[in-house]
């Protein structure tokens, strides 16, 4: 794939291109519960195509597993949604190195039946999902749109998002607009639902292509516990360029919301309607672990997901842990962190040993081993489950 871009090298991607091979997988050989660097060299850039231990990359935001062995994650400051094979070596497939503002590529506009990955300029692209249909859905947060990956060769559709701005509720997705969204989740059924982050709602497409608010009134705030979710207000990042903000994933039956800047999980019953608070006091701190996630304080959760044992994870970017909750019983633990902001120097510690800066995403494998974006040390980590 041909890019853009002006190649810088780093020492480690010198030596395995000059045949001294691929830096040890450190991996390899740990037992359960162990924290290792999966992806990165702790160094942010891009110097190309590489094995995924020699690979630099930039604010990963997200990682997803295919069933074809392979796994797709979303490079945000590069600009790119790359994959890494089963032999580790990564492949960029959507996207240029530098960034288009609105980035409303590709070249000369968005064709209606899509066009090849390499010709997408992705202006921070953040979530990735796997879709009914069994295509990759990508969360473009600074393009305004849902995108669709064809993971056989990276060709691009547009799904949502015709402009930055909030609009086109009871009508097609094809035009509606929104303003960041940052993160997605389909459920049973295969509708999809959209943390509409600068609009301060959570919006659906339907099976039937056609768009909804679900929850949100477009007011910041905290209210509308124990209320419709129609009625309730959110509190995501605001601004010209804000961090990316907000998370949600479907677990039967229920929508859990990442409401970052107030500092709480809450949850949606899309039976009823109804939203209610799920973890977080609303008091910003690192408090509560062995104790029920509603009296736990918090600091700006993200994202979400179900857990190989059915509990929920979600990382809380600024104390740098991933926590999670048991549904049965709703009690909060932290499962890798510490709470202080850093870089351990040492592969293989416990994973609640092990320092994180600013995470923003987290995933599952098959075998159910537990992947960090840790973001602002620009790499992955992996928990040996």
């Amino acid at each position: 794939m041909k890019l853009r871009t002006t190649v810088s090298f780093s020492l480690a991607t010198t030596l395995f291109l000059a045949g001294c091979g691929d830096a040890a997988d450190p991996c390899d050989g740990l037992e359960s519960g162990r924290a290792c660097t999966w992806l990165g060299t702790g160094e942010a850039g891009f110097n190309g195509d590489v094995h995924r231990t020699n690979a630099q990359v930039n604010q990963v935001q997200d990682l997803l597993f295919m069933p074809d062995g392979t796994a797709w994650f979303t490079d945000f400051n590069n600009f790119l949604v790359r994959r890494v094979h089963p032999d580790g070596m990564v492949e960029s497939m959507v996207g240029w190195t530098d960034p288009v503002f609105p980035g409303d590529g590709p070249l000369g506009g968005v064709p209606a039946d899509g066009a090849p990955g390499e010709e997408w300029q992705l202006n921070h692209p953040t979530n990735l999902l796997l879709s009914p249909e069994g295509n990759i859905t990508l969360v473009a947060w600074h393009n305004h749109k849902i995108l669709e990956i064809d993971p056989t060769d990276g060709y691009v559709r547009v799904v949502a998002g015709a402009g930055a701005g909030f609009g086109g509720d009871g009508g097609p997705a094809s035009g509606a607009v929104f303003k960041q969204l940052n993160d997605a989740t389909y459920d049973d059924a295969g509708n999809l639902y959209i943390v509409d982050q600068q609009n301060q709602r959570i919006r659906r497409i339907g099976a039937d292509g056609m768009v909804s608010t679900i929850a949100g009134t477009g007011n910041i705030g905290d209210g509308g516990d124990g209320g419709p979710a129609t009625a309730a207000e959110f509190s995501w990042a605001i601004g010209s360029n804000p961090n990316p903000s907000g998370g949600i994933v479907h677990h039967e039956g229920k929508l859990y919301v990442s409401d970052t800047e107030n500092n709480r999980v809450r949850v949606i019953d899309l039976e009823s309607g109804m939203i209610d608070a799920f973890a977080g006091t609303g008091v910003l701190g690192y408090a509560g672990d062995g104790g029920q996630a509603l009296d736990a304080q918090l600091r700006a959760p993200r994202d979400l997901e179900i857990g190989p044992e059915g509990d929920l994870y979600f990382v809380e970017t600024d104390n740098s842990v991933v926590r999670a909750v048991d549904l049965e019983t709703g009690v909060i633990r932290t499962v890798v962190g510490t709470g202080e902001l850093g870089q351990s120097q040492e592969e293989g510690l416990l994973a609640t040993e092990t320092l994180l800066r600013r995470p923003f995403g987290l995933s599952f494998d098959p075998e159910g081993n537990l992947y960090v974006m840790d973001s602002l040390n620009e790499r992955i980590v992996k928990v040996i489950r």
